[in-house]
């Protein structure tokens, strides 16, 4: 393979292991609820599509409210996630990253604890395949 044609530098062991040659930029990020809601975590690269305007989710119950908690946790860790695969060094984004993944684990655990298993993992699931007796998105809680 020439290296030329696919502008692969001749150090290339030294561009990889060497992170000067990516920038380590800290863009801001919006909340959880408005990363989810918008569809992306980082308010710099947001851009609404002509006059959309996205819609709010308003939970209804307790149920409901825990659950979309944990869906804006889980959104906003699998997109820090993301970035911290590209800057993995980026010690502002670690932190950010476990104090999401707490609340995650303790919104999880309260829904799992009122309402029953949510995930095939869950500590509230008895036996592995407890399923048939309550499929949590059939639930009418």
């Amino acid at each position: 393979m020439n290296n030329y044609l696919y502008n692969i530098p001749s150090d290339w062991n030294n561009f990889i292991s060497n992170e000067n040659y990516l920038p380590n930029p800290t863009p801001s990020l919006v909340s959880p609820k408005e990363g989810l809601q918008k569809g992306n975590l980082f308010s710099n690269l947001y851009e609404p599509y002509k006059n959309y305007r996205y819609k709010e989710l308003v939970p209804s119950n307790k149920y409901e409210e825990l659950l979309y908690n944990l869906l804006k946790y889980k959104f906003a860790l699998n997109e820090l996630n993301l970035y911290l695969d590209i800057y993995p060094n980026n010690l502002e984004y670690i932190n950010l990253f476990k104090k999401y993944q707490i609340e995650e684990k303790r919104i999880c655990n309260e829904l799992e604890k009122n309402y029953g298993p949510i995930t095939l993992d869950s500590d509230y699931l008895k036996e592995p395949w407890n399923w048939l007796n309550s499929w949590p998105w059939e639930s009418d809680k």
